[in-house]
């Protein structure tokens, strides 16, 4: 009985590592839409913070990745029977070209000037008055 446990939980282990070890990183410009080709088809698609990313199946094989704000998510597709097929971190990134960021003293505000200036938000940025005026 407890053989058939530990080799329970060696093989779940395994198939764990595996999936990690197949799952890379995915990035997408914050306002873009990116495609994903599935390796076999989906029934279903979950991201983990659809604040940050949404996906949608297009098909049985295609996922559509639509990024919505600066960050990192995950994503995961899964077949009839509930099976995990796929796995991919989504990382939103900004344009570098148009990311303007201004410091006063310890304080930083990014902005996206791409024609206009417009206040984006980001990690450690200055709280309450992150991107109150453009530069």
């Amino acid at each position: 009985m407890i053989i058939r446990v530990l080799t329970a939980l060696a093989a779940a282990g395994l198939l764990a590592a595996t999936a990690l070890a197949n799952a890379h990183t995915v990035h997408v410009p914050a306002n873009h839409a990116g495609l994903i080709r599935l390796p076999q088809n989906a029934a279903g698609v979950i991201v983990g913070n659809p604040d940050i990313a949404d996906a949608t199946l297009y098909d049985a094989k295609t996922l559509l990745i639509t990024a919505k704000v600066y960050g990192r998510t995950n994503l995961i597709a899964l077949n009839d029977a509930g099976e995990v097929i796929y796995t991919a971190d989504i990382s939103v990134t900004q344009n570098d070209r148009s990311l303007v960021q201004v410091f006063r003293n310890t304080n930083r505000s990014s902005f996206v000037c791409d024609p206009v200036c417009q206040s984006v938000p980001l990690l450690g940025d200055a709280g309450a008055d992150a991107g109150t005026s453009a530069p």
